[in-house]
């Protein structure tokens, strides 16, 4: 169980952080919405990823490995990566 939920936690970061630089990428080249769609998908990912990084906690009672503990800490820096992505739409509009 534990391992599913890491496997789970680390698709969902890398998703995130994916959909947050296609969100940056496209607003920079004017698309705006697609950037947009691409940041609705991340902000998806970063959700699932909050509910498997509640779940690792649970589960593991916080006794986690080095490897596992930077894949955790990771999803707690996701709202930087969505707000790079939001600023860089707002920029666009401009």
């Amino acid at each position: 169980m534990k391992q599913e939920i890491l496997e789970r936690l680390e698709t969902e970061v890398k998703a995130c952080k994916r959909y947050a630089e296609n969100g940056v990428k496209k607003a920079k080249e004017g698309k705006i919405g697609l950037a947009i769609n691409f940041l609705d998908i991340a902000q998806t990912a970063k959700k699932c990823a909050n509910q498997a990084h509640e779940d690792i906690w649970e589960v593991s009672q916080g006794k986690l490995t080095d490897e596992e503990f930077e894949l955790f800490a990771e999803a707690e820096t996701l709202d930087r990566e969505l707000q790079r992505a939001y600023e860089e739409i707002k920029r666009a509009r401009k």
